[in-house]
């Protein structure tokens, strides 16, 4: 077949003009373009589909600029798929030419946006990454999410006005130009603009992923020079190995699918092309939605939070198939437990794709779970396990050698020897015989009275899902035979017994989550204060200490939470802090389900690490848009036993209630402190307060449990009604009874379906509509009393939005 000749005025533009591109020849061509449209297309579409529902589905991820690049790659990859296999198979496969030159240019400039965008978005992916490795400290500063809506907002109307400016007039029937040999009615010099603007995309993306690989061989440099003090454990969480594989798969894939198409492109501009070049170009036109289709496997399943996703969509298929074995009508039994061995298969490591939802067989080998860096970036994208948003209530214990002064606070030793305070001199002076050091205390700490099983029991009661204890606080003394705290430890000292094992059976005997607070520093640390006085450029106290400490804890108790602490001193470079949450993250038996807090340097706290503390009875005031934790003590003045505390210096009930409800409507979890005695006795008035929260749990729980903040958290923005949600109910706490027993809401929108009920009373409120808006609920009448009513009561608003 000759080559049509379009540069000629009087037939580039004519009805048979389009019939000059249609280069395949034979029917073995055409089926092969079809079976490699239809199969890339299909995978594609279905890929990035679930790329979508696993970002949006949570709300964690969705609210994250990075899940936006990725989900605005994905949606570009799925319009790419659909237009450019109608497009193309029709045109070249069923040769349709019964429609406009208008309508070709359209379908065109639908398949450039969508391929111009899908570029786009992985250069804001790739902008993302150096972002977060360029300048760690200011990335959420700079990454905002409003700045990404507005950044996909520019990119997608910028891809559109370009794609679209062919239809607009820029194509050579309209300038009477030189036309494209690889594209009808397009122009030459149009053709050329589009090839320079693809090529400044992968010019970009290509110069911000070889920074990050040039910060990751800095990193190895590092890693290597201090490989002799860090020890053999690092060598599995060095940055490169897993990033680099990454980086350098993004790089190939875009090189290999884009190159044959661009060459061929620039080619065409300046030369003429032969059909056998045209037909070429018509099969490497494939290899971009090839590259549509990979995109998911490389930007999806190299993150922690979408593979996370996807293993509980398995879960959920498993559980389903499950229950389908046990009916009698199941005529599959054979088929689910193939699915079962093949959602099992998901944690075997991997390199592949999708291609499992494609093909059910595939699918071990197919999955990779992706390893955590031990940088800020890496580390923060980890998923918080549910189990932490679910459980809203624990115990913290603050128990150490500072329980036998029992006076002041748990900072017993800092104010005495380190800041010297004349009270606390006066009243050692008074109570121990001269010359007595803290050190001296650690024998009377004799926890005589310890019933762990006790203690859980209690802390069962008392409605609590995790407990967290002090294993060692800033003076050092550990709560277990620590093998690097030689002689200040309770199994060679004081109560010769391990109270961090011993209580940890208890509490899982009880279904008990187990935290393990642990300070970083340790105040009068000869190796501590040696590497203070060098400013922090020596790491012994971290190599000898700390560290060794930190995996012993994890080896030998496999906690479920380590809530950090001692951090504010010194930076994130002296800690090693990275290099153990990756390791926790990747290799420790409780990499899974573990929890950490935000204490692990001196600029973490509310900025890096699992959930946040921020501060100690930290208060956010408005919804924070992070998991986050309040930390509260019965004894307001500190979270140590004291003998000298009194009443008016505890919270009541009322008051620990009205943090918790509070807390909890803000979406954070609340951990109420006890410190027990030096004998290990909880005293009673903290038993009370505990029971007494226990009680109201036992009723109100329902509101608290596994529940999730509402679109408003109070009432009219005062502080006596407070909200929660679960699914479709929406809970109304009152933390004051109304006078009249008529409590009114403006926030619920009733419908003629609302039904209004109180936890712990039987049978349905009666409410109306409010003159203005929400509704009014006639409570029941409360009894008269001398004494105030209890606080806290808890309306079920079924039916509102």
């Amino acid at each position: 077949m000759n080559i049509c000749k379009i540069h000629e005025n009087t037939s580039k533009c004519s009805a048979n003009t389009m019939e000059c591109f249609m280069v395949l020849s034979t029917q073995a061509q055409k089926i092969s373009i079809a079976t490699l449209c239809s199969l890339f297309g299909t995978l594609c579409i279905f890929e990035n589909s679930l790329v979508l529902y696993l970002i949006f589905s949570s709300r964690r991820t969705r609210r994250k600029p990075s899940y936006l690049f990725i989900s605005s790659l994905a949606l570009a990859d799925i319009l790419a798929s659909i237009i450019f296999v109608c497009s193309f198979v029709n045109f070249h496969v069923f040769n349709e030419t019964d429609f406009s030159k208008e309508m070709f240019l359209l379908q065109l400039g639908g398949v450039n946006t969508s391929f111009s965008a899908s570029l786009s978005s992985l250069l804001l992916t790739a902008l993302d990454r150096y972002i977060s490795i360029s300048r760690p400290s200011e990335y959420k500063l700079l990454m905002t999410r409003k700045r990404a809506w507005i950044a996909l907002g520019v990119l997608w109307v910028t891809c559109a006005t370009i794609a679209s400016l062919p239809l607009l007039g820029w194509n050579c029937c309209t300038l009477n130009s030189t036309c494209s040999e690889l594209f009808p009615f397009v122009d030459d010099n149009y053709l050329s603009s589009w090839i320079c603007f693809v090529m400044v995309l992968l010019g970009c993306i290509i110069y911000a992923y070889t920074h990050v690989l040039w910060r990751a061989r800095q990193h190895v440099a590092y890693m290597e020079k201090h490989q002799g003090q860090v020890g053999k454990q690092n060598t599995r969480m060095r940055m490169d190995v897993m990033l680099a594989k990454t980086l350098v798969m993004v790089l190939t894939v875009l090189v290999l699918c884009w190159s044959p198409v661009l060459v061929l492109m620039i080619y065409s501009i300046f030369a003429r092309l032969s059909n056998h070049l045209r037909k070429v170009f018509a099969f490497c036109s494939t290899l971009c939605l090839l590259n549509s289709m990979v995109n998911p496997i490389i930007y999806a399943l190299r993150s922690k939070e979408l593979y996370s996703s996807l293993r509980m969509v398995f879960s959920q298929f498993r559980r389903q198939l499950k229950a389908s074995e046990e009916s009698p009508e199941a005529d599959s039994t054979h088929k689910s437990s193939v699915i079962e061995t093949i959602c099992e298969d998901t944690r075997i490591t991997g390199a592949g794709g999708l291609l499992w939802l494609a093909a059910w067989s595939a699918l071990g080998p197919v999955l990779a779970a992706p390893r955590y860096h031990p940088d800020w970036a890496s580390l923060d994208a980890r998923p918080l396990p549910t189990w932490f948003d679910q459980a809203k209530v624990g115990v913290f214990v603050h128990w150490g050698v500072f329980s036998v002064p029992a006076w002041g606070s748990e900072w017993f030793w800092w104010h005495w020897q380190g800041e010297h305070r004349t009270d606390y001199e006066r009243f050692v002076q008074r109570r121990y015989p001269p010359d007595t050091t803290y050190a001296d205390f650690a024998p009377r700490f004799t926890a005589h009275d310890f019933q762990p099983r006790e203690w859980a029991q209690l802390f069962q009661r008392a409605g609590a899902r995790y407990v967290v204890l002090t294993t060692k606080h800033h003076e050092g003394f550990t709560n277990w035979g620590s093998p690097v705290s030689w002689n200040w430890n309770s199994l060679d000292m004081g109560p010769h017994r391990d109270l961090v094992g011993e209580l940890g059976q208890a509490l899982r005997e009880s279904n008990i989550r187990y935290g393990l607070y642990h300070s970083l520093l340790e105040w009068f640390n000869p190796l501590y204060l040696a590497d203070k006085e060098s400013g922090f450029k020596t790491q012994d106290f971290v190599l000898k200490k700390t560290m060794p400490e930190l995996y012993d804890l994890v080896l030998k108790y496999k906690p479920d939470l380590i809530w950090s602490d001692g951090d504010w001193e010194a930076p994130e470079s002296y800690w090693n802090s990275t290099s153990f949450l990756a390791w926790l993250y990747n290799d420790s038996p409780v990499k899974d389900t573990v929890v950490v807090n935000d204490r692990w340097c001196n600029n973490c706290s509310c900025n890096h690490g699992g959930y946040y503390n921020c501060a100690d009875k930290y208060k956010p005031g408005t919804l924070p848009t992070h998991k986050w934790e309040m930390c509260s003590s019965i004894d307001k003045l500190s979270w140590g036993y004291r003998s000298n505390m009194n009443i008016a210096e505890l919270m009541d009930e009322a008051s620990i209630i009205e943090e918790l409800v509070q807390t909890v409507s803000f979406g954070g979890n609340y951990l109420i402190n006890v410190g027990p005695t030096k004998e290990g006795v909880i005293v009673p008035i903290f038993q009370e307060r505990l029971l007494a929260l226990g009680r109201w749990l036992d009723t109100n729980g329902e509101a608290i449990y596994e529940s999730k903040p509402w679109r408003v958290q109070m009432e009219n923005s005062t502080d006596t009604v407070w909200y929660t949600s679960k699914g479709p109910v929406v809970y109304a706490i009152l933390l004051i009874w109304p006078r009249d027993n008529i409590l009114e809401l403006s926030s619920p929108t009733p419908s003629p379906a609302t039904q209004v009920t109180m936890l712990g009373f039987a049978g349905a409120l009666k409410w109306q509509k409010s003159p203005g808006k929400g509704l009014l609920i006639t409570l029941p009448c409360l009894p008269p009393s001398p004494l105030p009513p209890q606080s806290g009561w808890t309306l079920r608003l079924e039916g509102v939005k």
